[in-house]
């Protein structure tokens, strides 16, 4: 009878350090979890770091040995330099990974040309539009008898395949295309790809086909004069950087800042270098 008490007692004292534990556990867990928050302006200012994603090409964010560059790049580094913090950059195509890390607070900003529809107003807060452009369909001409062949309407797409990066900002309008067509347009996503190396594949003849923004389509046909960038696939849309819900005084700053830099003798600087 002593001897089933003591096993009792025993398996009690275990039982009770087992939950001590588990509590233990899921404090440190919490508290953890509770130190990865939104970022508002006061908290970046306080903290002085600035952490921003934006994608690899040289429309966002571009590393070759020593020297950085970027279109987006450059706009938000003159933004950090005014509020005087330390800019942190991480790169990443897929625009829903880094709504994501918005969401997450793994990041304040995503420096994207982001279109501004109703597909993300209710998880982030948009900026004032850095640009205001349309998407066209890159196509490769090989030579004068391929000319013919390239798609010169857009319900030519019907049951045809378009190639994009993964989660590109451009697969709304194309579904979108798809219903004003009444056919599938089957959308072929690839992974850890942006726009940029996209035209550069399809101008290589290893996809045949791919969606860029008119005006940086334009900049790339100077350097593969082999794309037709000829056929837009929808209207003009105005397009934005994104910041979290949670961060309405950071997206204040921005629109303050963006509304006096954009159109500046320094905006125009960096214009002209990337387009």
């Amino acid at each position: 009878m002593t001897l089933d008490i003591f096993n009792m007692g025993k398996k009690a004292q275990i039982a009770i350090t087992t939950c001590v534990i588990a509590v233990l556990f899921m404090v440190v867990f919490f508290v953890h979890q509770s130190q990865k928050h939104i970022h508002d302006l006061p908290y970046i200012i306080k903290t002085g770091r600035l952490s921003v994603l934006t994608h690899s090409s040289s429309m966002g964010f571009s590393v070759k040995g020593d020297s950085v560059s970027g279109f987006q790049y450059e706009i938000v580094k003159a933004f950090a330099d005014t509020l005087g913090v330390e800019l942190v950059v991480s790169d990443q195509n897929d625009l829903k990974a880094g709504i994501a890390g918005i969401l997450s607070g793994d990041y304040d900003i995503v420096a994207n040309l982001v279109p501004i529809t109703t597909e993300w107003k209710n998880e982030v807060l948009f900026t004032v539009p850095l640009f205001t452009t349309r998407q066209v369909l890159v196509q490769r001409i090989n030579n004068d008898s391929t000319v013919l062949k390239i798609v010169t309407k857009q319900n030519e797409l019907a049951n045809d395949s378009v190639y994009l990066s993964a989660n590109s900002p451009y697969k709304m309008r194309l579904e979108h295309l798809s219903d004003e067509i009444a056919a599938p347009i089957h959308i072929l996503e690839m992974t850890n790809l942006s726009t940029e190396q996209m035209v550069g594949m399809v101008s290589k003849g290893q996809i045949k086909n791919t969606i860029c923004d008119e005006q940086f389509a334009q900049k790339l046909k100077s350097k593969y004069p082999n794309i037709d960038v000829s056929l837009p696939i929808g209207f003009a849309q105005q397009q934005a950087w994104v910041v979290s819900l949670k961060s309405p005084k950071l997206q204040q700053e921005l629109n303050d800042f963006l509304t006096d830099f954009i159109g500046s003798t320094a905006y125009w600087e960096i214009y002209k270098k990337y387009y």
